[in-house]
């Protein structure tokens, strides 16, 4: 009787520590934030696709399932940034691309 009563609470303190929320690396609202900021100041559709990982980030994280979380929240996270690194590169490539196109066409004069 005292092996099935304590099968019984490791297997209620098991499931209890499956679903409670476990300390996860990033802020899920904040992702969020910056995924939008990312289609707005970035690449859009990179942007777009980091604000949907973000977004399904954070529905797994409310689901309990912090391993997937992470994962969606990390590809969102690279997202993010290669929109940021990709606008920072048109707008300093641009300019310099026009410079050598007119440094180019001046010297063919």
């Amino acid at each position: 009787m005292e092996d099935e009563e304590k099968a019984v609470e490791s297997l209620v303190g098991n499931t209890e520590a499956a679903h409670s929320p476990s300390p996860i690396r990033c802020c899920w609202l904040r992702l969020r934030y910056w995924a939008a900021t990312s289609i707005i100041c970035g690449c859009s559709c990179l942007g777009v696709m980091a604000l949907v990982f973000a977004i399904k980030a954070e529905e797994r994280h409310k689901a309990g399932r912090s391993k997937e979380a992470v994962y969606w929240g990390a590809r969102a996270q690279r997202l993010i940034l290669t929109s940021f690194a990709v606008w920072i590169a048109v707008l300093t490539l641009a300019p310099l691309l026009l410079w050598l196109l007119s440094y180019t066409i001046a010297q063919a004069e």
